[in-house]
């Protein structure tokens, strides 16, 4: 197999407040036309990287909008005054009321506004308002005929993650030694960024953290969702890794695992000289009808830490039987040191039953980067596992037997609990609080403490507090002590499932599907119909007009006062010289005039309107001289 190596994780910015700002993904660009209806009901879409093509495709589809009514209005209104002034220099001549109505319906606006002032209704007010509702309609239809929906076309990828129901792999001897800088430098690091992950979901290298059930469990069951409120969100300050994730669009899976979960029914201040001896005649018995010694070890002359151990070695974790949950004790002084006999520090004590949490967390990771492995993950929601193949919960990790043995190794958990102790091993040497009590009081700020009064007690720490943070503590450890560099962002899977590894069957295999982001042009076709009558009608008209300025002879004088200063033939007109132009257009709208020669008989003739259509004999007009 090959081996996987995934960069530290760094890609999430977190300034002091411990804001997380994530950062948009880019995608392809795709353009394809499909008509059916997409279902538009997902994440919101990413930044496009857009080609030379796309650009320009879309510069002229926001620009269609303004262009379409501006060419309408230049067609429409040259084409309108074309028919006027060629139906005027026809033999059949035009009336003034068709000429009002096309030199007034030049614009949209004119074209309402005439057809009321001429009290006209006929088949030319009736086509120029309808052509004119075009120029809206078409403007519209050129808007709406073409969008861009979002698509999210996935397949399903496999996945590999490594099951946290593992024992810690450095128990004694040599492992031991070499877990005080594989395990307990990355561990110390985690303790150190406390602030940096406190509302994240992935931990310092990018893998998943799970979430506390329990502290989400109040009124509900089932899925529930991950809330980004503080440190006490998470289990452990360490996460999951989930390997092989694309390096490109977003994946979503559901990942299982399992945490250590302490509960401590007694958690109050006790006063003795001195911290418990579980390794003497006298210990007490952890009283629990499973477990009959101790496993203990003292954090410098601070704090001390014991687990108890089953009365046979044969007791290892199975599915056919179960056992009373094992007993976990911690004792601290309060004030951080013990102080003389007279004046001593009262010590803070908790018995705690620890057992397993199985738990079902689902997943969104999206790739920062196609050049890189580095993906940002958002935990949505978790339950608990509802995996019926799991151990009972009071089996924990430290039940485990190693492969091959049949019982468990006797006095194998004092590696884990030296390598706690011995975390920050000068440190109360120097007068400092050791770092494990300080996580416990200020877990932003748990390296460089130092004494005071009352530093960790019943009275300044909650009991889900202390469980909480001792958990993450515990599970931080242990996970990393499964394969430090499998948790550090360095993966390789041929070491892993070597047939002589001890954990060659923690890997396991899960499905996720895998979305990219595909923007569709979707064609609208109700408005597809109307931009394309729209167009066919403007373009023919466009034709038309174009054709009629082609075959009118005399030049193009309508609309113009200049027409007023030629010598026009008006006779028979009879009118007031008070009426405005509104009554003259209403009033002699059905009068006829021409545009033609008005001296026929001359050696060179004329052009001018007149209301007499003898004067103008066909074809007179071309190829004459004209004053």
């Amino acid at each position: 197999m090959r081996d996987l190596k995934r960069p530290p994780y760094g890609a999430v910015p977190v300034d002091e407040n411990r804001s997380n700002r994530r950062s948009s993904s880019e995608f392809q660009y795709y353009t394809t036309i499909e008509l059916p209806e997409i279902d538009e009901q997902k994440p919101q879409p990413q930044p496009l990287r857009l080609s030379q093509f796309d650009r320009i495709t879309r510069l002229l589809w926001d620009l269609a909008p303004t262009v379409f009514p501006v060419l309408f209005a230049a067609i429409a209104g040259s084409s309108i005054k074309s028919i006027a002034s060629w139906r005027i220099q026809t033999t059949g001549g035009a009336t003034i009321g068709l000429v009002e109505q096309c030199l007034g319906s030049q614009t949209i606006t004119g074209a309402f506004l005439t057809q009321i002032r001429l009290r006209a209704v006929n088949f030319v007010a009736v086509f120029t308002v309808l052509l004119w509702c075009l120029s809206p309609l078409g403007s519209q239809a050129s808007l709406r005929v073409i969008s861009i929906v979002s698509s999210y076309p996935g397949k399903t990828v496999e996945l590999t993650s490594l099951n946290t129901f593992t024992p810690y792999q450095y128990g004694y001897n040599q492992a031991a030694t070499e877990a005080i800088t594989s395990v307990a430098n990355p561990l110390t690091a985690s303790i150190s960024a406390a602030s940096l992950l406190a509302t994240r979901n992935q931990d310092l290298w990018g893998n998943i953290r799970f979430p506390v059930i329990e502290n989400l469990e109040k009124n509900s069951t089932g899925w529930m969702n991950v809330p980004k409120n503080d440190n006490l969100t998470y289990a452990s300050l360490v996460g999951v890794p989930v390997i092989d994730l694309p390096t490109s669009g977003n994946t979503s899976f559901t990942l299982p695992g399992s945490y250590l979960s302490i509960s401590c029914p007694v958690f109050d201040t006790i006063h003795t000289l001195n911290f418990t001896n579980f390794t003497g005649p006298d210990a007490p018995s952890p009283g629990n009808g499973n477990d009959c010694s101790w496993t203990s070890a003292w954090g410098g002359n601070q704090f001390l830490i014991a687990i108890s151990e089953p009365c046979s070695n044969s007791l290892n974790a199975s599915m056919k039987r179960t056992r009373n949950a094992r007993k976990l004790i911690w004792e601290s002084w309060d004030r951080g040191y013990a102080g003389p006999v007279k004046h001593r520090s009262p010590i803070t004590r908790a018995i705690c039953d620890i057992t397993t949490t199985y738990v079902d967390a689902n997943v969104t990771c999206e790739s920062l980067d196609e050049n890189q492995s580095a993906n940002t993950c958002n935990l949505r929601s978790a339950r608990r596992s509802v995996d019926t193949s799991h151990f009972h919960k009071n089996w924990t990790v430290f039940d485990v037997n190693s492969p091959g043995d049949l019982q468990l190794a006797k006095g194998y958990n004092i590696g884990l609990f030296q390598l706690l102790a011995t975390l920050f091993p000068h440190m109360d040497e120097n007068g400092g609080l050791q770092p494990l009590i300080g996580y416990f009081i200020d877990p932003f700020h748990a390296v460089g403490n130092f004494f005071g009064d009352n530093l960790m007690s019943p009275q300044t720490t909650t009991t889900k507090v202390f469980e909480t943070r001792l958990s993450q503590l515990f599970n931080s450890a242990l996970y990393l002590g499964i394969s430090p560099s499998a948790f550090t962002g360095s993966v390789n899977m041929t070491e892993i499932t070597m047939k002589a590894s001890t954990i060659k069957d923690t890997p396991f295999k899960l499905t996720a599907e895998n979305t990219h982001l595909k923007h569709i042009v979707r064609c609208n076709r109700p408005w597809l119909a109307v931009l394309i009558v729209s167009s066919v009608v403007i373009c023919s008209f466009a034709l038309v007009g174009a054709y009629l300025h082609i075959i009118t002879i005399a030049p193009d004088l309508l609309g113009s006062i200049s027409v007023a200063l030629l010598q026009n033939k008006t006779e028979g007109i009879v009118g007031s010289s008070t009426w405005s132009s509104d009554e003259w257009s209403k009033n002699m709208r059905d009068t006829k005039i021409w545009l033609g020669d008005v001296q026929p008989e001359a050696d060179v003739g004329c052009l001018a309107l007149t209301t007499v259509p003898q004067d103008i004999p066909p074809g007179a007009i071309k190829g004459r001289l004209y004053h």
